[in-house]
């Protein structure tokens, strides 16, 4: 469960959708944390791309289309996660916590989901959140 942090309850401070963050429901926090790109960048530094190449499937997979995501789940689901990948290398990726879903960035700096069970080196994991480890 999530537990409020103090950049999550500044007060003044509002969501997207215009509600005081002290008043997102707690069993709701992260999943408008993620909409909100609240965590913003991640702030672990990864492996460079001599130690720990870009996978190879990123190379192979198709790129991310212009016009997906659709629908709302899947955009704010992807939204989230070019926030959170945003300063991050090419290989980096992710397990959204909204979905489940897996995103990465791929060679040239795009975010996209891979189908599931898609395998990925762990070294090149970046967390959803800056408080889970």
């Amino acid at each position: 469960m999530a537990t409020r942090k103090s950049n999550s309850t500044i007060s003044g401070e509002v969501t997207s959708a215009g509600v005081p963050w002290s008043e997102v429901p707690d069993w709701v926090l992260v999943d408008v944390e993620w909409m909100d790109g609240r965590h913003g960048s991640a702030p672990q530094p990864l492996p460079p791309a001599d130690q720990i190449p870009i996978p190879a499937v990123l190379f192979t997979s198709p790129n991310p289309h212009p016009d997906r995501p659709r629908g709302t789940k899947a955009m704010i689901d992807a939204s989230g996660a070019r926030s959170r990948l945003a300063d991050c290398r090419p290989g980096a990726w992710l397990l959204s916590p909204l979905t489940g879903w897996t995103w990465a960035k791929w060679p040239d700096g795009e975010v996209g989901w891979l189908p599931a069970g898609t395998a990925l080196p762990d070294l090149l994991r970046v967390r959803s959140r800056n408080d889970i480890q």
